[in-house]
């Protein structure tokens, strides 16, 4: 990444984080009487943004698996920056989500009085493991690297990075071995675990009978397949940044351009299934994705944006890794989209006729829109999870452990 850029994201991060302290101080003060979820509509901005890091995270977690499992050499230099990746991702996953549930200073109490039937407590449970697994793995990724930075007296900071190396001045061939013996582990240990947490999360939603859209064995594979559409387009990206490599940019934009083509066909599949099943919740459902008030955020954003344009740049330049890098970056920028238009209809929707009669309370009502304390809440996460990455990939030796490390693999 150029200077120039790491500075303005810098810039951009630490303003975010300014404007959203305001929806933070809000939160934290008054809990959630200032959002405008409700009875009807529990889950809101919060409950996409987790699912839209979800995604990010799943894209790194491949990344890591193809690397270290399947050891294929093609994304070795991604391997340390994938995996770093994954820890931030969950981060801001875990922070946003906590923020929605209740007290996130409470959430260990998920771990010491368990609900084992809960989905969500299983939820915690495996994001717990997932940084378990991924924290040491990192370390033993980069040790070789701190310690040569540790040595280096000429380097700002060498004592720290001496210190995170626990004082060792020497990496022998044996202490190589050893590490890569350890990253093996951990990543086969990661594999089951890694894949329990993504289906985990497509159940939470396909198990609620009251809601028919997502009452479905088809969502858990269309969550995986949005999982792996938005953190392939992200991984895809963050190469064109750090490691522009046309040999590994143009593959990697063929496998998203499977995924964007796949990941369309099977939300067609759910709208043409939905609607040939004539059951009401589920074609009033269908009907406010396509046809209500924020049809644009389907069609425009979605569709258009999205998918229509990125698919054409990937077809039409897919030997062109600024085209390509173009085309992931819309994928991105849009997906939160995708989440909102799977999450908020299936809410809106009453399912008992006449209950907007019965009672009236701001809280009662199935018009669900994003207040501004939510918005902020939103952009001091992002923002958080933004200045982490950029200043780990610039004080940790997250890019320098990559390269050459096709050799190990």
């Amino acid at each position: 990444m150029s200077e120039k850029w790491f500075k303005n994201l810098m810039i951009l991060s630490v303003f975010g984080l300014v404007i959203g302290a305001w929806g933070m101080f809000q939160r934290l003060a008054f809990g959630h009487m200032g959002m405008n979820y409700g009875s009807f509509v529990p889950w809101g901005l919060w409950v996409a943004f987790d699912l839209f890091f979800l995604g990010l995270t799943a894209g790194a977690f491949l990344v890591t698996i193809l690397t270290y499992v399947f050891r294929i050499k093609l994304l070795a230099n991604l391997g340390p920056l994938a995996v770093f990746t994954v820890l931030v991702t969950l981060m801001a996953e875990f922070l946003i989500i906590s923020l929605d549930l209740g007290h996130p200073l409470r959430t260990y109490r998920f771990l010491i009085s368990p609900n084992i039937g809960s989905m969500l407590f299983w939820l915690v449970v495996f994001i717990v493991s997932m940084w378990i697994i991924y924290v040491p793995w990192l370390y033993f990724l980069l040790r070789e690297q701190l310690i040569t930075w540790g040595n280096d007296a000429t380097r700002a900071g060498h004592k720290v990075y001496r210190s995170l190396a626990f004082g060792k001045t020497a990496y022998t061939p044996e202490d190589r071995q050893q590490d890569h013996r350890r990253t093996r582990l951990l990543s086969y240990i990661s594999l089951p675990i890694g894949v329990i947490f993504f289906g985990a999360h497509g159940a939470i939603f396909a198990i609620l009978n009251n809601r028919p859209l997502w009452n479905s064995a088809l969502l858990p594979l269309i969550f995986i397949m949005a999982a792996l559409l938005s953190g392939g387009a992200l991984i895809t990206f963050l190469a064109y940044l750090y490691q522009p490599d046309d040999a590994l940019i143009h593959p990697l934009g063929h496998v998203v351009l499977l995924i964007l083509l796949s990941f369309v066909f099977l939300e067609a599949l759910q709208f043409f299934v939905g609607y040939q099943s004539k059951v009401t919740g589920i074609v009033t459902s269908l009907d406010l994705i396509a046809f209500g008030s924020y049809w644009w955020a389907f069609w425009i954003v979605h569709i258009v944006i999205g998918s229509i344009l990125p698919a054409y740049l990937l077809i039409r330049y897919p030997e062109n890794s600024k085209m390509v890098a173009y085309a992931c970056f819309l994928i991105i920028i849009t997906f939160l989209a995708v989440r909102l238009n799977y999450l908020i209809p299936d809410m809106a929707v009453y399912k008992l006729e006449g209950l907007q009669n019965t009672f009236f309370h701001q809280r009662l009502r199935p018009e669900y829109v994003p207040n501004l304390n939510e918005w902020l809440v939103s952009i001091w996460v992002i923002s958080l999870g933004l200045l982490a990455f950029l200043l780990g990939t610039r004080w940790l030796p997250v890019i320098q452990a990559g390269r050459g490390e096709e050799e190990h693999v």
